[in-house]
């Protein structure tokens, strides 16, 4: 056998194979670190965070597809920079976070311009505010408008995550030229537009006003009164008011179609006997007139007003409920739905049957307590003390929501106390949960503790 040739490496000096075998172990780590240091520079950059890359203010509306969110989350004013020096109060209950019926409380949130009454309904944790709005005022002269006030409400509403609802009442003077006030007939000021359409046009100029800011819209106020629909020759008609709703509705959707739309809710009252006069209609009948004529058909939700006089809001009138120490005796001698803030809710829902929710846009119980005047006319907050006042707005308020037809409820009222020329005198201060001097009433420290217990409970805080 020959002898074997010798390998390739067997020829090479072991010096250059030692020193080929570290060059290639150098190179390799430097290509391993390379890899390593590109690939952790891909990931994450820490110099230039994206969070830094975003604008820093947010958008002064809201995204047109979702036209009545708030403009801003509530821990932060629309139009401040991300971390504004003086941020508004982050709300506990943004209004967007409810779940099932929405709570609401109505206030005069515009005559003291130095006071951000919306902080208090933060505080109360109520998710929606109602304020009610006079075009007459609004609107001295046709195609003029003044916003004064509520440009600043709406916009501290909607920094605290409120949701907004306007009850548009009053029409102004030049739209019912044949009509006007005076000492004689005050309430004339509270008679529609001769030409309907005016309403509606009004109204949508409110919507294109305030864009994703108002969330609801209430169509009037009782009117199946007098006092609150003057009007001739046609005085009080269910026909007339249905074809103003239709109207108004139709604008609005046209605009946004996610404003809910409330009808206009009724004067509880029997005082017509079941029926109707031209002064005037029970709200009975009139809401079964108001069916008949396709108003289900215009709206999003009924509205309702449910103030219980001197009784408790788990009583019916069917049911011989009495209160031997009343003095006003007109729900114990004359038992009728109106008098009792549940049987008007079941009286409501039975007409409406069940097509639409109800909105009750008004609620409360009255008490002259601590006040010292009696209103001529209101002697049924002579009976309530003010530990009622505030056991009967929590039951009535967890009646509702555990009653499941009822889409809104709005208490009545935050300060009308404080806030009218009258204080104390005023017809509507007995039932605030203000006192004259701006401070809370029993009722107002007992809601905010329900409220804050239903949070905690439903996992909301």
């Amino acid at each position: 056998m020959g002898k074997q040739n010798p390998s390739f490496f067997n020829r090479i000096p072991l010096p250059v194979l030692v020193g080929g075998w570290l060059s290639l172990v150098i190179i390799g780590a430097i290509l391993v670190f390379v890899l390593l240091v590109n690939g952790a520079d891909s990931g994450a950059p820490t110099t230039t965070p994206v969070a830094q890359q975003a604008p820093t203010s947010a958008p002064a509306q809201a995204p047109a597809s979702a036209p009545t969110q708030p403009a801003a989350p509530p821990d932060q004013p629309a139009t401040q920079p991300a971390q504004p020096e003086q941020p508004a109060p982050t709300p506990t209950l943004p209004a967007l976070q409810e779940p099932g019926m929405g709570f609401g409380i109505q206030a005069d949130y515009i005559s003291s311009p130095d006071v951000d009454f919306t902080q208090q309904a933060a505080r109360l944790r109520m998710g929606w505010i109602k304020q009610q709005m006079r075009w007459g005022v609004f609107s001295p002269a046709p195609g003029q408008f003044d916003w004064t006030g509520f440009d600043r409400a709406i916009d501290q509403a909607v920094a605290r995550g409120r949701k907004v609802m306007l009850s548009i009442v009053t029409a102004p003077q030049w739209s019912h030229p044949a009509l006007q006030p005076s000492q004689d007939d005050p309430d004339a000021m509270h008679a529609p537009p001769d030409d309907l359409n005016l309403y509606a046009e009004f109204v949508a100029e409110v919507v294109k006003r305030y864009p994703g800011k108002v969330h609801a819209i209430e169509v009037w106020n009782e009117q199946n009164i007098d006092a609150e629909w003057r009007a001739v020759p046609q005085a009080v008609s269910p026909e007339r008011y249905v074809e103003m709703l239709k109207l108004t509705s139709q604008a609005v959707k046209a605009i946004d179609p996610n404003v809910m739309i409330i009808s206009g809710a009724l004067a509880p009252t029997g005082f017509f006997q079941g029926g109707c006069s031209a002064a005037g209609c029970d709200d009975g009948p009139y809401l079964r007139r108001m069916v008949e004529l396709g108003a289900l058909d215009a709206v999003d939700c009924v509205g309702v007003h449910a103030n219980g006089y001197n009784v408790p809001p788990d009583k019916t009138h069917t049911e011989g409920f009495n209160d031997p120490t009343a003095t006003f005796r007109g729900p114990f001698d004359n038992p009728i739905p109106s008098w009792y803030f549940r049987s008007t809710l079941e009286l409501y829902r039975d007409i409406v049957q069940n097509q639409k929710p109800l909105c009750v846009t008004e609620f409360g119980w009255a008490t002259t307590e601590g006040f010292g005047v009696t209103v001529p006319g209101y002697e049924f907050a002579n009976d309530n003390t003010l530990q009622e006042q505030a056991d009967w707005i929590v039951q009535a308020f967890q009646l509702m929501e555990e009653w499941g037809y009822i889409k809104l409820a709005f208490l009545f009222n935050l300060n009308y106390a404080q806030m009218s020329p009258e204080h104390a005198a005023d017809r509507t201060a007995g039932w605030s949960i203000m006192d004259v001097d701006g401070q809370g009433r029993p009722a107002m420290e007992a809601l905010r503790l329900y409220m804050k217990g239903r949070a905690e409970r439903l996992g909301l805080e």
